[in-house]
């Protein structure tokens, strides 16, 4: 019997997808949370506009990312939960710090914390 190795097909070639996301998107995409934690312990300290307008910013970030890469899912639900996040804020919503966590869920399950890939060049 004669088995013949055909050359595969590159089908994933041309397209382009997140395996971890930049620093600066990340800390920003946390931002709103953390301004969440800060106003939990320190009840005090009222951040309402400032988890808003990092929400947005939050919003924005996951919102550019995604469409520079459209086909990663986890990153189409992260910049969702925060569009949720940033709504419910403005609205004044108790469940916006909720969506701002889950949006946070989505980026890890996603692998957005991960490290980038390293070239062996760069060591």
């Amino acid at each position: 019997m004669v088995v013949r190795a055909l050359p595969r097909l590159q089908t994933h070639a041309g397209q382009q997808h997140a395996t971890s996301l930049p620093a600066v998107v990340l800390s920003v995409a946390l931002l709103p949370a953390l301004l969440d934690l800060l106003s939990l312990v320190q009840s005090t300290v009222t951040l309402g506009t400032a988890a808003a307008f990092a929400s947005g910013l939050a919003v924005l970030g996951l919102l550019l990312m995604w469409l520079r890469f459209p086909r990663t899912n986890w990153l189409a639900a992260a910049s969702f939960a925060a569009l949720a996040s940033f709504t419910m804020r403005l609205v004044g919503a108790d469940v916006a710090p909720l969506l701002s966590l889950l949006s946070i869920v989505a980026l890890g399950i996603g692998g957005a914390y991960a490290p980038g890939e390293i070239s062996p060049a760069a060591v």
